[in-house]
């Protein structure tokens, strides 16, 4: 992989972030909404679909990066589980590893939450399970935005070099 398509890939996550921090914005806005009331099935449904829509962004940043770095993005069922825990690993002669260990931990009630939403009804969601999710997911997303950076930052600091990343190497 050349350094161009290195910084091609890292604008194109770019812009996924700016989704992302919508999505953010859009719970923010419905949680001062909501104030103090106990959610109704509406609230819940809605920010359901928020978190829901939150992880797949998420989800879509990494199985980009399995593609274009990795060359690979794992199959089968447990596919998702799988692809966020390979990124917290370094993959010898690839890559530098992606994730911390504790951004994996911080992600995974919103991939668990993802699979529930995906395989329920709406009005089966329980607020104590929701609430701690619409509640973190800032720091969720600077976490994720903080590894993603330093990645990249890695690529671009001479460690290129240590993960077969040359500038003038091609795929």
């Amino acid at each position: 992989m050349r350094q161009s398509d290195i910084s091609l890939l890292k604008v194109e996550i770019e812009s996924t972030f700016s989704d992302l921090e919508r999505i953010v914005s859009e719970i923010k806005e419905a949680i001062k909404e909501i104030d103090s009331s106990i959610p109704t099935y509406r609230d819940k449904a809605a920010l359901g679909a928020l978190l829901h829509s939150f992880y797949n962004g998420i989800e879509n940043v990494l199985k980009r990066l399995a593609e274009e770095v990795d060359r690979s993005v794992p199959m089968g069922e447990g596919w998702h589980r799988s692809l966020l825990r390979r990124m917290e690993g370094e993959v010898k002669g690839r890559r530098p590893s992606i994730l911390r260990k504790q951004t994996v931990g911080i992600l995974e009630p919103y991939l668990g939450f993802r699979h529930f939403f995906r395989h329920s009804y709406t009005f089966e969601i329980d607020w104590q399970k929701l609430k701690p999710l619409v509640e973190n997911i800032e720091m969720a997303l600077r976490e994720f935005r903080t590894d993603l950076e330093n990645f990249f930052s890695k690529l671009s600091q001479g460690q290129r070099e240590t993960f077969g990343y040359s500038s003038g190497d091609a795929r």
